[in-house]
């Protein structure tokens, strides 16, 4: 077996899956009539109750002269192009080292990768010839104006694609009469390797993959009526990577009135990257293709994987858990970032939905040995090694709070909560002291009984959920009527949000977060809201 693993096969990247789920595709599929662009005609296929229309261009190709460069609009087409498979996916970079550590059961990871992997990551298909998106309408025409849902995939700013199965989104398009637009834009080294140090050309380079987002949505605005969606009624969304790309499109002048409604899963994204950060990373990567920085154009000319494998030993050089292949604070795409220390002005008014899972890091934390098995001094050693000189009071404050749960939990529950749980917090704290745009808070609480209960509520359990996937992923998320109808709510919740901006639905009211009831949706086998939900461990990590 291949002891090599990163975070990129942790949340999918393996085989290729060659066939969507079985129930996602209906048995008979037709052409449709040809739906008018700004660019030309398209045809898609009618599936079931939805048209889908996948591998629209929205953009031109990113090679070349165009690499690093803000994106523009494709060349129109004459006749009627048909959209019927997915369009190229963007070259993948990397998240991690891709070591099992000495000890960890291989055999026991590859399980749990396999069963968050299928259908999640689609591989091969790549080229800088990437920027496609695909839309699902329950009908391509201009009689009726729908919500449109505005996905953005998750994998950090380095990895994934729209063309993943667990994305595909005629169930939940059909479900809520809703338009729904997933895209594919540039990722790693040619979205955010930022250049505008070494030459003016580039400046827009350390943002590139978010103008990408931005293009797509001024697509949407100009386009979208025509597949029966309201270009004046856009929710964007997306969960981990995608949520940080959510938060960032917040702060970003270019996207203002692109869309009135927002929801951030499980991707809170507080912090961009700064000019000097970015300029220093931009340093090593020439120095590693022994490129003067005055000749920095040449990185257009060179093979796109020499540069993404330069990229990566300049990242492995500072260490794999620093960022630096992220949206960059450069003042003018993102001028401040993107949530702090407050909230931006080009967020006021739009209404946000937040939340994560209750034990997001338990995914992560599989390839360590003790997973499951770790004694108290196991626990405190975790506790030392992220908090440091704050370990020991940590440590001990989760013991007191909670002394009946075992130390892997323990640990996983704080690198949970000392980071995408108490970051999303913050992020609605500071949007909601704008006092314009309501603010909702949830907590996926649904534990999935794979692999014994291990993972209870890991990273990406909500993604299948929320597409109404809850079948077709059983292997992640445990069969049974629960999952499938803690799915349906939160479907129903994201689908009242985009249409009205409250996710209450009959039975299940979701009161708007604020500093004073802290009111948080939490969903499992029994939902309903909660006011401040663990509000010891709140308060512990706000201070």
């Amino acid at each position: 077996m291949d002891t090599n693993i990163s975070r990129r096969g942790l949340i999918g990247a393996g085989a290729a899956v060659a066939l969507l789920p079985s129930r996602l595709l209906a048995d008979s599929q037709t052409p449709t009539a040809p739906v008018e662009t700004s660019l030309g005609k398209v045809r898609g296929l009618r599936e079931g109750a939805v048209s889908a229309f996948r591998g629209i261009p929205y953009g031109a190709d990113t090679s070349g002269v165009r690499r690093f460069m803000p994106p523009v609009s494709p060349e129109a087409w004459g006749g009627a192009r048909d959209c019927f498979t997915y369009g190229h996916r963007a070259p993948q970079g990397s998240t991690g080292p891709g070591r099992i550590p000495p000890g960890a059961d291989p055999v026991r990871i590859a399980a749990i990768t396999g069963a968050f992997k299928e259908g999640q990551v689609a591989s091969g298909n790549e080229s800088e010839n990437c920027l496609f998106l695909n839309v699902f309408t329950p009908d391509a025409s201009p009689a009726k104006k729908r919500p449109v849902l505005f996905w953005l995939h998750g994998g950090g700013f380095a990895i994934g694609s729209a063309n993943e199965p667990v994305y595909e989104g005629g169930v939940l398009a059909a479900r809520g009469d809703v338009v729904v637009v997933t895209i594919n834009h540039r990722l790693a080294a040619p979205g955010y390797l930022y250049l505008g140090g070494f030459d003016p050309a580039f400046r827009h380079s350390g943002t590139a993959g978010q103008l990408d987002q931005i293009l797509a949505l001024e697509w949407v605005r100009d386009n979208i009526a025509q597949f029966g969606g309201d270009p004046g009624n856009v929710t964007i969304f997306g969960e981990s990577g995608g949520g940080a790309k959510v938060s960032t499109l917040l702060a970003m002048p270019g996207a203002q009135g692109l869309f009135s409604k927002a929801i951030i899963q499980s991707g809170p994204s507080l912090k961009g990257i700064t000019v000097d950060e970015a300029t220093l990373f931009g340093e090593r990567v020439l120095k590693v293709l022994g490129i003067d920085p005055v000749d920095v154009r040449k990185l257009q000319q060179l093979p796109l994987d020499v540069v993404m494998k330069a990229a990566e030993t300049a990242q492995g050089q500072i260490g794999m858990g620093t960022r630096v292949l992220a949206p960059v604070v450069d003042g003018v795409d993102l001028p401040a970032g993107p949530f702090d220390p407050a909230a931006p002005e080009t967020a006021r008014g739009v209404s946000l939905m937040i939340g994560t899972n209750k034990d997001e890091a338990t995914l992560f934390s599989i390839g360590d040995p003790k997973f499951g098995v770790m004694t108290e001094d196991d626990a405190k050693a975790r506790f030392k090694m992220m908090l440091r000189d704050r370990g020991e009071k940590a440590f001990a404050f989760y013991r007191a709070q909670r002394p009946k749960e075992g130390p892997t939990w323990l640990a996983t529950s704080m690198m949970t909560e000392s980071g995408t749980w108490i970051n999303s917090i913050r992020l609605a704290e500071r949007k909601a002291a704008q006092g314009a745009g309501a603010v909702y808070m949830y907590r996926l609480d649904y534990e999935t009984p794979i692999f014994g209960g291990i993972l209870r509520s890991p990273h990406g359990l909500d993604t299948p959920m929320v597409f109404g996937h809850a079948k077709e992923f059983a292997r992640m998320l445990g069969t049974g009527p629960v999952p499938e109808k803690i799915s349906g709510q939160m479907m129903d919740a994201w689908i009242a949000f985009a249409r009205s901006g409250n996710p209450s639905t009959k039975g299940l009211p979701w009161p708007a977060y604020s500093a004073d009831t802290r009111s948080t949706m939490i969903f499992a086998a029994k939902s309903g809201a909660k006011a401040d939900p663990d509000k010891a461990f709140r308060e512990f990590w706000a201070g």
